[in-house]
């Protein structure tokens, strides 16, 4: 029994509690009239008992209304409430419970209950367990309500509405086993059967990576690099994301590459974007059970263990990890409505050669993997939205919230029963709540008039109104501000210092991508590299870095292979987005240099009246004053210099001449013969030579004394 206390108390941490306070709430101002404060009970508040996996996603009945888990597994119950039969007659300390039946294992915990707007704990849930197998009873209690009423400027405070979470398990296999909620918080008696296994046996497959999470967190949070590009930058909920690679430690080779993308043109989820800064990667001893981080851990190092290049939202990003041979636990958070919605998250992994991995061996077709949960924490204020259909929308760049859409929402079975809506501060429009005979109706939705600045969606969009409401995400396109993007190219060391028109290429790299180019340039011939209607897409500081492409040679020229940096800044001129560059232009300058050349050159000896032997008279290459050369002949007449190395266009005037010997007997030939050489410069990086006058003639007599 001791036993079982320690394993409830290790657990009571996963227990959850929510209570909403409705956006729209109606406070009656004047004077404050007198009420019983005495603390009372509530009574039949309670409708409805949801049932709700451990990442908040609701689960379904089977054919039968049966529920099937697996034993040993945490799972929740939601519980949502409703005190508006107490409008203007609730005070601190009322209080509900809800008892929760055998077999059930209650995981206990207390939770405070805070309003993010005013930051003020106007309740608490208790969630107190029986004992293994035993239930347990969850107690919410209301207080501090006259501070938030001080606050807000108030006196009284009108629908109250919200739900809350207790966390247990089934310790023991189950057979259709009947759970009836009837304390006095229900409206009615609610009933679940719930059918439980045990899972035991050998493992199936190898797990070669695996996402889990997106549950929503209070955590404060602030991202320059998302305000950078206008988005919401900060907030104080996340969703938390967590992904397992290569938990075998398989050899997947150098520089495996996670692939991890956000949903967002699915619409039956919530826009959502990664703050870039949370991610963090560990290199991690891990089984198909880990879900947080290792206690021994080793967090890597971006630049030297792992690069990330990010797309332009931060909506999907790519991790190259260099080392495929290790096991790897990787966290980051999301951003989060925490409004009841579903978020989602899609991961893959590959090779370097683009070998794409299953998820597990046993799957070899199911090449990703996606989590999704409920985007819902305790403490979250939302509107009700009970028989009312909410649009979210936001900017399908940014996923900032757009105010200002209307929108028509149509009955399809009605066309008379129409309506329009407009697009809060908030991105937020609410329909008119209807009757209940309008539930499981199909609604047509269409965008009417974007707001400034936004192109109109054409879409039309259908949704099926429930009991709890339905949401349905939408974006608006923003209207880019096209922007060019200059820079200069100089060719030193060749005439003029330009290239040629399309000699060198360029890419344009967003500065937290540099792997995929943006745009593609070439030069022109007066050395101008312009990237064209490079298109911004939202309100921002905008970083970007060209790079010269050095994939194929130019012969003669040595590359600059500097990153330069651009900034452009968007901005509303009225209700036209602008955009311009705020960095000065940079220059790349390569180097032309052609490669040297070589020159030889010759002559010819004969010697009259006798036999020529080698090296028996000498000759001298001069250019100007300078000897530039010596050499002596050969037996066969030739007479050749040493090469002269040439490592610039030119002209080179020689004279060659024979020098006077004292060899008896011989008449020395005196002529001075001219050679000229020319240098010039081909234009694909070689130095050519052309030489005149080469190969004179020199001849000697010998007459014996």
């Amino acid at each position: 029994m001791q036993k079982s206390k320690i394993i409830l108390k290790l657990f009571s941490k996963i227990s959850a509690a929510v209570i909403l306070l409705l956006s729209s709430v109606s406070i009656s101002l004047g004077t404050v009239k007198a009420n019983d404060t005495t603390p009372k009970e509530l009574t039949q508040v309670i409708s409805n008992v949801e049932l709700l996996d451990a990442s908040d996603t609701k689960q379904n009945v089977d054919s039968e209304g049966d529920y099937n888990l697996r034993t040993g597994t945490a799972y929740k119950l939601r519980v949502p409430f409703d005190l508006k039969k107490y409008n203007e007659n609730l005070n601190n300390g009322d209080y509900f419970t809800f008892d929760i039946p055998e077999p059930m294992t209650v995981y206990s915990d207390t939770q405070p209950l805070v309003d993010p707007n005013t930051n003020i704990e106007i309740g608490t849930a208790v969630v107190t367990s029986n004992g293994i197998n035993k239930g347990g009873k969850v107690t919410v209690t209301l207080k501090n309500l006259d501070k938030y009423l001080e606050k807000t400027g108030g006196d009284k405070v009108k629908d109250v509405s919200g739900n809350f979470s207790a966390s247990f398990r089934f310790t023991e296999d189950q057979n259709k086993t009947p759970i009836i909620f009837n304390s006095t918080a229900m409206q009615q008696e609610v009933r679940h059967t719930y059918n439980t296994k045990t899972t035991t046996g050998p493992k199936i497959g190898t797990e070669n990576y695996a996402k889990a999470g997106g549950q929503s967190s209070r955590t404060e949070w602030d991202s320059p690099k998302l305000a950078a590009i206008g988005s919401t930058s900060k907030g104080d909920v996340v969703s938390n994301w967590r992904v397992r690679v290569n938990t075998e430690k398989e050899d997947f080779g150098e520089n495996i590459i996670l692939h991890d993308i956000i949903p967002n043109d699915d619409p039956s989820y919530t826009p959502a974007q990664y703050i870039p800064e949370s991610l963090k990667i560990y290199k991690a001893d891990i089984t198909g059970g880990t879900s947080a981080v290792p206690a021994d851990a080793e967090l890597m190092v971006e630049g030297k263990d792992y690069t990330v290049a990010w797309n332009e939202n931060y909506t999907s990003f790519d991790v190259i990890i260099k080392d495929g041979k290790s096991s790897y636990f990787i966290t980051y958070n999301t951003t989060a409505p925490n409004d009841g919605t579903k978020v989602a998250n899609t991961v893959a992994l590959s090779k370097a050669d683009g070998t794409k991995l299953a998820q597990n061996t046993s799957r070899p077709g199911a090449l990703s993997m996606k989590a999704e949960a409920t985007s819902l924490i305790s403490g979250t204020i939302v509107a009700s939205t009970a028989y009312q259909i909410k649009i979210n929308k936001t900017d399908a760049f940014t996923l900032a919230p757009v105010s200002g859409a209307v929108y028509t929402v149509t009955a399809v079975d009605d066309p008379t029963e129409t309506t329009e809506v407009t697009t809060n501060e908030k991105g937020f429009a609410l329909t008119k709540t209807y009757d209940q005979k309008w539930e499981g109706k199909t609604f047509k939705i269409k965008e009417k008039t974007a707001p400034a600045g936004y192109t109109l969606d054409e879409k039309e969009y259908t949704l099926t109104l429930g009991a709890a409401g339905s949401t349905i995400n939408l974006k608006d396109k923003p209207i880019p501000a096209p922007v060019n993007i200059t820079a200069k190219k100089v060719v030193s060391g060749r005439e003029g210092e330009l290239p040629k028109a399309d000699e060198f290429t360029f890419n344009l790299y967003s500065a937290n991508n540099l792997t995929t180019p943006i745009a593609t340039a070439k030069t022109k011939a007066d050395g101008s590299i312009t990237f064209e209607n490079i298109e911004v897409k939202g309100v921002g500081v905008y970083n970007y870095v060209i790079k010269e492409d050095t994939t194929n040679a130019v012969p003669g020229v040595t590359f600059d292979e500097t990153a330069k940096e651009v900034t452009v800044k968007a901005e509303f001129q009225g209700t036209t987005l602008k955009a311009s560059v705020t960095s000065p232009e940079q220059t790349f300058t390569n180097t032309y240099k052609a490669a040297e050349t070589k020159a030889t050159i010759t002559a010819t000896k004969a010697l009259n009246g006798s036999t020529l032997k080698d090296d028996q008279f000498e000759f001298e290459l001069k250019e100007g004053a300078k000897v530039v050369g010596t050499a002596k002949n050969k037996a066969d007449g030739t007479v050749t210099f040493e090469d002269i190395t040439y490592t610039e266009a030119g002209v080179h005037t020689y004279t060659l001449t024979e020098k006077e010997g004292t060899e008896g007997g011989v008449t020395y030939d005196k002529t001075s013969h001219e050679v000229k050489v020319e240098v010039t410069d081909n234009g694909q990086g070689k130095l050519v030579v052309a030489v005149t006058g080469n190969n004179p003639a020199f001849t000697n007599t010998y007459k014996a004394a």
